[in-house]
């Protein structure tokens, strides 16, 4: 019974890396405005990078959402990779980019 049991646990977790089905990995669980608000408000909100909604982020946006994650996730001239945390995943640092930039693309 114990090894059958391994065996289907070892398979679930197989299939779940897969296919991606924990909360983490489709965004379910992750905040962005809480991201952004604890880990890049203190510069975007301060002066020190683009500010919510200005026309700094139309060509930025143009460059693509993916240029745009490439960026936060590995740091861009002044700003250190991931904000300065090391410790948040690529998808938290997609979800407080995804939150910075909404109201650009809502213009």
């Amino acid at each position: 019974m114990h090894m059958r049991f391994t065996r289907l646990m070892t398979a679930a977790a197989l299939l779940a890396g897969l296919l991606g089905t924990t909360a983490a990995a489709n965004g379910d669980e992750i905040d962005g405005h809480r991201i952004y608000e604890d880990n890049c408000a203190g510069c975007h909100d301060g002066g020190r990078g683009p500010q919510r909604g200005s026309d700094d982020w139309t060509q930025r946006l143009e460059a693509g959402q993916q240029t745009l994650y490439t960026h936060a996730i590995e740091g861009i001239g002044g700003m250190p990779a991931r904000g300065g945390n090391k410790s948040l995943s690529d998808d938290e640092v997609k979800a407080a980019v995804d939150d910075l930039v909404a109201p650009t693309k809502d213009k």
